[in-house]
């Protein structure tokens, strides 16, 4: 990968602290595809500056000092009001390679959100569909617990809205649908599990790890009888945890239901034999967005920037998310030369990419085998 020394027009921002590698290496290894696919078709890959940040910080324009740059790629997780200010204030677009949670209902009504352009679908599509499995298999009436701590919890209250909407009954003893249960609160823990007898409820949503303390407390009761109606064939559990992460589940004698994989494109396939074949491992959806980051860099920089409505610059103008069909990138460097709008092939959405708005993709959930 090109680093950039003289005054590039792109950037990438990298998070680099201490726990951050591992999101490194993730999309940097995705990036690299990327950036091979766009020299398959005979294209230089275009100059790219290279710039480190701690995650969750604001971008330094000390790092950035070009007046060139028109186009910068965020780090994960980006502070998107931070952002939002910062394009605003250089006129320039950001890249959001992997914005999915709570961050993303911000953008609605963020002054500069126009400057911002997420690559890959909300978590939201992840719950629908966890959703739509629930409501397939017949869950249809669940009690939601979450661990206060855990990540799971930040999902909770979006999948009790979706279950509601698809018709779903949320029972709950309490003022809340969400059942905050710290395990090692004793009597907390006991009156979560008067409840769930008392109810009889067949299913059980838990906003916890596999192998969180919750999780943990609740699946040893249910083994022993101890947990629910029914118990141990049932409750049901559904899941909150993302899919990688679901391979840490246990076998056990009741049924369990989660996310198969997350929200993302058509093209995932094609891109997932890619990578398996250059690493020996299945791709995560962070390295799919930093893919589709290196095909957009290179793209945006193949030709002129278009201009906006108001005269300014707009380093994705030349994308058209309306358009039926998809367009690989070796065509879509012609249609770029040719001055055309094109929506391109993407693997970790939809490729309707639009400015404040995430695109959407195809997620999968059902019974954890």
């Amino acid at each position: 990968m090109a680093s950039g020394v003289s005054r590039p027009r792109l950037a990438v921002l990298l998070p680099m602290g201490h726990r951050d590698a591992e999101l490194r290496h993730n999309f940097l290894q995705g990036f690299r595809l990327g950036q091979a696919s766009v020299e398959a078709c005979g294209e230089p890959f275009p100059q790219v500056a290279w710039h480190g940040t701690n995650s969750g910080d604001a971008p330094d324009p000390q790092l950035m000092p070009s007046t060139e740059l028109k186009l910068l790629v965020a780090p994960p997780s980006a502070d998107l009001r931070a952002f939002a200010a910062f394009a605003d204030e250089r006129e320039i677009t950001v890249l959001l390679p992997y914005q999915r949670g709570q961050s993303l209902d911000t953008l609605r009504g963020l002054e500069g959100r126009e400057r911002l352009w997420p690559l890959v679908p909300s978590r939201q599509e992840d719950l629908k569909a966890m959703v739509a499995a629930a409501m397939e298999a017949g869950w249809g009436r669940a009690m939601v617990v979450e661990a206060p701590s855990a990540l799971e919890s930040t999902s909770s209250k979006a999948f009790v809205e979706l279950f509601k909407a698809a018709g779903g009954i949320v029972e709950s003893y309490e003022a809340q649908p969400v059942q905050r249960v710290d395990p090692s609160n004793n009597g907390r823990l006991q009156r979560f599990k008067d409840d769930m007898a008392w109810s009889w409820v067949p299913t059980v949503v838990v906003a916890d790890a596999p192998n969180g303390p919750l999780s943990r407390e609740l699946r040893a009761e249910q083994q022993q009888g101890r947990f629910g109606g029914g118990a141990p064939q049932a409750p049901n559990w559904i899941w909150l945890t993302e899919a990688e992460d679901l391979q840490d589940a246990p076998a056990v004698p009741w049924q369990q239901l989660g996310l198969q994989h997350p929200a993302r494109g058509a093209a995932w396939a094609e891109f997932q034999q890619d990578f398996q074949q250059s690493t020996g491992k299945a791709p995560s959806l962070l390295a799919g967005a930093g893919f589709d980051a290196a095909r957009l860099l290179a793209l945006a920089d193949a030709a002129p920037l278009p201009l906006s409505a108001d005269g300014g610059i707009d380093a994705m103008g030349w994308l058209d998310p309306d358009q039926k069909e998809v367009v690989p990138i070796c065509q879509a460097f012609d249609q770029r030369r040719r001055g055309e709008r094109l929506r391109l092939k993407a693997v970790a959405s939809d490729s309707r990419f639009r400015a404040g708005l995430a695109p959407s993709g195809q997620a999968m959930a059902g019974l954890i085998e």
